[in-house]
């Protein structure tokens, strides 16, 4: 019994005992923080082939002309123009089909030579073209870079003839209105970023081949004269009717430019 008191004694003075201070277990070192990496941001990607819907394209087209009449105005069988054009992406009627608006400008120019049986001459001649289309088209995408396309298309603009030397000559201007309708294939690339930020818009480039039909009023030129008053009385002449000239005409019509 003696014992057994003994030792519980022992066990109460040790649990009353003051805790040791810290100092005396040893110098306290810094716990090392494990570093966490950070995550950076991902960056944009610099290509992309989400939709565009605007583009700006130069043409050129290429008109056969298949009347007589037409042929000899024109001075040649094949008559090249150049022009721009803006395009928007105005409906996506599915995930495949769109609808698109463009408006076109197209100028023609030949110089030739009209041979005078009458004064046995030849004479300078140029004819020349300029006009406005609005167009519509329904595009379907096969790939993403590649979409084939149907488009009719309106416009209006004036042609012009001039027979003559410059500054003593005879010439008209005639009012154009015409439609058309025609299809082709549209070609992009990825659109391309500048910069990283969502700011910059994509940029891609773009190309276009179509071919159709045109058909338009006819052209009834009557020649005037028409004088820059170098020459002191000119002798009067009478206004000179070219006839009626067709124009109706297959096209060729191939373009390149952005789209953003």
């Amino acid at each position: 019994m003696t014992t057994i008191r003994q030792g519980f004694v022992i066990l109460s003075t040790v649990a009353l005992l003051p805790a040791l201070p810290a100092a005396a277990a040893g110098p306290a070192w810094p716990a090392t923080q494990a570093v966490m990496p950070v995550a950076s941001e991902p960056e944009l990607p610099t290509t992309s082939w989400e939709p565009l819907r605007f583009t700006v394209t130069a043409e050129i087209q290429s008109a056969w002309m298949l009347q007589d009449d037409a042929r000899r105005l024109w001075g040649k069988r094949n008559v090249g123009g150049a022009g721009l054009c803006f395009s928007y992406d105005a409906v996506e009627v599915s995930s495949k089909m769109t609808l698109g608006l463009d408006l076109s400008w197209l100028a023609t120019a030949v110089s030739t030579t009209m041979a005078s049986t009458a004064a046995g001459l030849d004479l300078p001649e140029k004819s020349s073209t300029q006009v406005f289309n609005l167009g519509l088209s329904l595009r379907y995408q096969v790939f993403r870079w590649l979409s084939p396309y149907a488009r009719v298309a309106g416009g209006a603009g004036w042609a012009a003839l001039t027979v003559g030397s410059p500054g003593f000559d005879l010439r008209d201007r005639e009012f154009l209105y015409q439609g058309s309708a025609g299809a082709g294939l549209l070609l992009r690339s990825p659109g391309v970023r500048i910069g990283h930020s969502r700011r910059w818009p994509l940029l891609a480039l773009v190309g276009r081949v179509e071919g159709g039909y045109i058909m338009g009023n006819a052209t009834n030129f009557s020649l005037k004269l028409h004088s820059d008053g170098s020459i002191k009385d000119p002798i009067p002449v009478a206004p000179v009717s070219v006839g009626e000239i067709a124009r109706r005409f297959p096209y060729l019509r191939v373009s390149i430019g952005v789209a953003f």
